[in-house]
């Protein structure tokens, strides 16, 4: 599958002396994040402004929803740059959910309309997180409400692991981590048994002391994936690390996340050593004990991989703006 979504606004040409202006909009299920800023001399980036607005996952929300949200980052971030009224250059759309390309094309066709910027690129979310890293990155790894990875190999080629959404899959995310918390909590208190630890703590975040009172709490709310992802951060936290339930469900996460890293290895036969690996997302935080746990997953299964955190996703979108081209076409492999 190629990606060949760049489409050209009916925006004029603007003067390009004092440098580019760039959209950089990282799109998830959880928020949209938009940095504007200023390409100069030797392709180094400036960031002028920063804007924030919801989630933008076409998918989850409707391509006319994604569409808007991401215009609004986009009004914040130039807002808050006093460049309201300055078309930009070039944009890349880093957006979740675009991996089926109706999807993306649509969306893109849709962002292009709406004049955000002469040239518009529109990607899966997880293609920055190795094109934008340097040529030594190999593999990406995203685990925040949902998880997914993705592979490159000698040839350029990619290659994706997961991202099969809560449903069927999403395994070692953060929604599957707070289903196991829940799953653990309500069998605990069926079984009479008193809330203690982590179950105690699920219990207060929910409101609830019964299983009956979790359930009630569940079928209120709006958003059930958000709502059980939510829990992530209580299983995560340092004051569970002596937890045996706590250590177990981050131990099951950390061996899926290692099985989608596992498989891209095998499917695009890339060396075990020296392998770098982008890691981001909002449950792989650097002092988070999955993190810890990953690394000895990896190693026992015979990694010797360099594990980079990346902080904020939209720093690997501004390095693919930093080239003086925007990349034509990317290589999925089926």
């Amino acid at each position: 599958m190629l990606i060949h979504e760049n489409i050209v606004s009916g925006l004029p040409n603007r003067d390009r002396s004092d440098g580019e202006l760039v959209l950089a909009v990282d799109s998830g299920g959880t928020k949209t994040s938009c940095t504007l800023a200023r390409i100069g001399d030797k392709n180094q980036w400036t960031i002028l402004g920063t804007g924030r607005a919801l989630a933008g996952n076409p998918r989850a929300i409707g391509l006319e929803a994604s569409a808007r949200t991401i215009a609004e980052s986009v009004k914040l971030a130039k807002a808050e740059a006093g460049l309201d009224s300055f078309p930009c250059h070039r944009a890349i759309f880093a957006v979740a959910g675009t991996l089926h390309e109706p999807i993306r094309h649509d969306l893109c066709r849709r962002l292009g309309e709406m004049d955000l910027a002469e040239t518009c690129l529109v990607v899966p979310d997880l293609i920055p997180l190795v094109a934008g890293c340097g040529p030594e990155v190999s593999m990406g790894l995203i685990a925040g409400t949902g998880s997914v990875a993705i592979g490159r190999d000698p040839l350029g080629r990619y290659a994706i692991a997961g991202g099969w959404g809560p449903m069927l899959g999403d395994d070692g995310s953060g929604y599957a981590i707070g289903r196991l918390a829940l799953r653990s909590t309500l069998q605990c208190l069926e079984m009479g048994k008193t809330a203690q630890g982590l179950v105690k703590q699920v219990c207060e975040a929910l409101g609830a002391k019964t299983s009956l009172g979790i359930k009630a709490a569940m079928a209120d709310v709006a958003d059930l994936r958000e709502a059980v992802a939510s829990l992530a951060p209580i299983v995560l936290s340092p004051s569970h690390e002596t937890d045996p339930l706590a250590a177990t469900i981050i131990a099951k996460a950390a061996a899926d996340l290692a099985d989608m890293v596992q498989g891209l290895q095998t499917r695009l036969q890339m060396p075990k050593d020296g392998m770098v690996i982008a890691l981001s997302g909002g449950i792989l935080r650097a002092e988070s004990p999955l993190m810890h746990q990953l690394g000895k997953e990896l190693e026992a299964r015979g990694f010797h991989a360099k594990l980079e955190r990346i902080v904020d996703p939209v720093l690997p979108i501004l390095n693919m703006l930093s080239q003086p081209e925007l990349p034509s076409q990317f290589e999925i492999l089926p």
